[in-house]
């Protein structure tokens, strides 16, 4: 459903005085959205922030999505604590598009900026890249979709009219000429110390996926890493020198149980995108066995069929299912890995 413009501010502005939840907002609906209008005529303050987001919103070009808009974001829906609202600067409609999250340290190295570049080059050809607009990490996965002509998403720990960092400004402004800019805090709002740990749960709450290039122990990527597993979200991370204190934090989510990433075909065969499947060079050998793996076969089957030596059909076997092109099923049989 998409709920009328009067409606929509009427909620927001309730959610932000009364801080009420997504869930304890539908109580009200549940009835009638007249209590909305009856709330804000009991509460001057409410009343005022009434006024001000309708007249700001006739007057500028940002949109406002709340939960139950159409358009509203399917996954952000399903996460723990979804935003009541979110207000939209720029393509809008990027949001309905495969997202995935590139996060990492505001205290990048010359390694995360190259790791970086390499994965969103890529990955940018199949998803919108999300990420937070903050210093490091964050910036270099803006700028190198934007360079590639591809859109993005920056999420924001501030109003969608408030550029923070300042220096990112023409970034902020090639964001929203490319893709969008989103936050759930009143556009005019300065960030606070918290709101950019809040709005790390809809970085990862937007995105199929996150991915951690860079991170030191204390960085906030790894609570955005942290909101994204309990949201059912796939983490994956880049490991790094262990003597750097900027790789600790993507070796501990490795350690953790995150998928490891040492190329972007790791992460796009995860999701399917078999073009970007590694050249693999085979031996003769190899070649032998794998091409005579049509289906389903027991080694015992492939050695009397090739006449050759069980022992050597299990070695190449398993070198094959190292190389990630063959695997073995639960019956004890091998198969091309698809």
């Amino acid at each position: 459903m998409r709920l009328d413009f009067d409606t929509s501010v009427n909620i927001v502005a309730f959610s932000k005085v009364f801080r009420k939840k997504v869930s304890e907002i539908e109580e009200y609906l549940q009835y009638d959205t007249k209590l909305f209008e009856e709330s804000a005529n009991s509460s001057s303050v409410l009343l005022d922030l009434v006024g001000k987001l309708k007249s700001y919103l006739k007057k500028s070009d940002v949109r406002l999505m709340t939960y139950w808009d159409d358009e509203y974001p399917d996954l952000l829906k399903n996460i723990p604590d979804p935003p009541v609202c979110l207000f939209v600067k720029g393509k809008w409609e990027y949001l309905s598009y495969n997202l995935f999250a590139v996060v990492g340290t505001r205290k990048m190295t010359s390694y995360g900026k190259q790791v970086t570049e390499r994965f969103v080059s890529e990955i940018s050809k199949h998803f919108v890249i999300v990420s937070g607009m903050a210093y490091g990490v964050d910036t270099i996965a803006h700028s190198s979709a934007l360079r590639l002509n591809r859109p993005t998403i920056a999420v924001l720990g501030c109003g969608v009219d408030v550029v923070y960092p300042k220096s990112n400004k023409m970034l902020y402004e090639q964001i929203i000429d490319n893709g969008c800019v989103v936050s759930e805090y009143l556009p005019w709002e300065s960030p606070k110390k918290f709101t950019f740990v809040e709005r790390n749960r809809i970085i990862s709450g937007l995105s199929v996926g996150v991915l951690v290039t860079e991170a030191g122990v204390e960085s906030g990527a790894l609570i955005t890493a942290k909101y994204a597993i309990e949201q059912g979200r796939d983490v994956f991370a880049v490991p790094g020198d262990i003597f750097r204190t900027t790789s600790q934090g993507t070796n501990y989510l490795i350690k953790s149980g995150a998928f490891v990433a040492t190329e972007p075909s790791d992460i796009l065969e995860y999701y399917g995108f078999k073009d970007h499947r590694k050249i693999v060079e085979l031996t003769d050998d190899e070649a032998q066995i794998f091409g005579a793996i049509e289906s389903e076969v027991t080694i015992e089957e492939m050695s009397e069929k090739l006449n050759v030596p069980i022992s050597q059909v299990m070695l190449i076997l398993t070198t094959l299912e190292l190389k990630g092109l063959v695997y073995r099923t639960e019956r004890n049989t091998y198969a091309r890995a698809r």
